[in-house]
């Protein structure tokens, strides 16, 4: 059945989702599936679209338990620092007990992620507009990491995201490697463009680690599930950890 290794399910913030599912097929071995299930984040960001999407993925996780998914992520990082990052463990913890499914927030995926490959200094990469480079920056300061740059593609709506060229992700990357040389890691923030396809490329070419939101997301939902063979074509956090 499909499925028969593992069922993954993610509480997707934006009411529409395109990329996320294209890319997780793309890292998915055979046998592990997607559980997905939309929120309220929709053509502006908002404390009011954080705070029902945040409700909405705590009742959705529910729904997933039934159906069967061996791990939920609730997604987006806006919504889970929006609670507090201190607070994102227990607020798994929680509905892991209640529901009786593993439970993980995607603040906490890419935490770990990043701690998995040894990064002091971020260079951000988002695609929200250059309003939000600040907001960014706190994120990953939140996360206990310092921000040495951000910069942000234009002229993009989050419901637009998968119109992004694919060149785009190792252009602006480069672009951050240029101006901030002492990164450590390139963060491709947002699990919803086309990220994916250049994580290699970036690693492989610009000498730096990748942190890109949905591989750290789909990694982690891996390893919880019991999926820890190394996958190739998405950059060293999937080969070595």
């Amino acid at each position: 059945m499909y499925g028969y290794r593992a069922r993954i399910g993610y509480c997707s913030p934006p009411v529409v989702t395109e990329v996320f599912v294209y890319e997780f097929y793309k890292m998915a071995p055979p046998g592990v599936t997607l559980l997905l299930t939309t929120l309220e984040v929709g053509l502006e960001y908002s404390q009011q679209a954080f705070d029902g999407s945040h409700d909405r993925s705590l009742e959705a996780a529910k729904y997933m338990a039934g159906a069967g998914a061996d791990v939920v992520v609730l997604g987006g990082n806006p919504v889970n620092q929006s609670r507090g990052i201190e607070n994102l463990p227990g607020i798994c913890a929680d509905l892991s007990a209640e529901i009786g499914t593993k439970v993980v927030a995607s603040t906490l995926c890419q935490k770990e992620a990043m701690e998995k490959l040894g990064v002091k200094k971020v260079a951000s990469a988002h695609a929200s507009g250059a309003q939000h480079d600040e907001r960014h920056a706190k994120q990953m300061e939140n996360m206990g990491f310092e921000s040495v740059g951000v910069t942000s593609l234009e002229g993009h709506k989050l419901l637009a995201y998968g119109k992004i060229p694919t060149e785009a992700a190792f252009d602006i990357a480069k672009q951050l490697k240029t101006d901030h040389p002492d990164a450590d890691c390139i963060h491709l923030a947002s699990a919803h463009w086309p990220t994916a396809h250049a994580i290699d490329r970036i690693e492989n070419e610009l000498g730096v680690s990748v942190m890109n939101s949905q591989q750290a997301i789909v990694w982690k939902a891996f390893r919880m599930a019991g999926i820890t063979e190394p996958i190739e074509g998405f950059g060293r956090l999937f080969r070595e950890f």
